[in-house]
């Protein structure tokens, strides 16, 4: 595992010295509002009004544990690979 994790990094720079940040980049924004992000998960949702998501949403749990929920059934983990697909 350790050669794995070798062999990903490769190539990965860190500059010292900047900070480090990310852009929303959803409906001309730049910062992030909750309402921002819940238009966007809505409309890629809007097809089926009796999809799981908008069950989910109307769960009545913690609210941390529904929006890891969404995250695992959408494949919406904030990963390299996941961000780079949606251009952010």
């Amino acid at each position: 595992m350790a050669e794995q994790l070798s062999q990903l990094l490769l190539g990965v720079g860190v500059a010292l010295g900047e900070s480090d940040r990310w852009i929303w980049k959803v409906g001309g924004l730049q910062s992030f509002t909750v309402s921002s992000a819940y238009n966007l998960v809505k409309k890629d949702n809007e097809a089926d009004p009796l999809s799981v998501f908008s069950k989910l949403w109307r769960c009545k749990s913690v609210p941390t544990a529904v929006l890891m929920a969404w995250r695992v059934l959408e494949n919406k983990f904030a990963t390299k690979v996941n961000l780079s697909r949606r251009g952010m």
